[in-house]
């Protein structure tokens, strides 16, 4: 690969590094947010993580066609070129490690909160008994000597 496509090359995977980067903030972010039940920040950070990940693949897709403008083959790259593919896939593996973090602990949230709905919605037998006692009839006549 020649010096000008080495160059571009690494400006394309710093430019995914820095996205990356970016990415796990965000995904630590929605943990905080998940962890103190604020629902507009979690949603925040998840649509920040979106458009995230939306400039990360046109990143990805310019690293493909600068590789592609190239020799065309993989085996042709350079040591340089080998090793900031080496460092953005680091960086893209922290990336997924921290999403899927964030994935499971978004999971437990769900269950938490679907667990907290069906107590509610199954009947409490002491707090029927007690309704039940509430609504029984009265007798309707007065005592005068009790």
């Amino acid at each position: 690969m020649s010096r000008t496509a080495t160059s571009a090359v690494a400006l394309h995977v710093e430019a995914a590094k820095r996205l990356l980067q970016e990415l796990e903030e965000q995904a630590e972010t929605a943990l905080h947010a998940l962890g103190h039940d604020n629902s507009d920040e979690f949603l925040a950070a998840v649509a920040g993580r979106d458009d995230i990940l939306a400039k990360l693949d046109d990143v990805v897709e310019a690293l493909a066609h600068e590789r592609g403008a190239g020799s065309g083959t993989p085996s042709a790259d350079d040591p340089e070129t080998a090793r900031l593919l080496a460092d953005m896939a680091r960086a893209a593996a922290a990336a997924l490690v921290s999403h899927e973090h964030l994935a499971s602990q978004a999971r437990r949230e769900r269950d938490r909160l679907s667990n907290a709905i069906q107590r509610n919605i199954r009947p409490d037998s002491v707090a029927n008994q007690y309704g039940l006692a509430s609504t029984a009839k009265r007798s309707l006549t007065f005592s005068v000597t009790g």
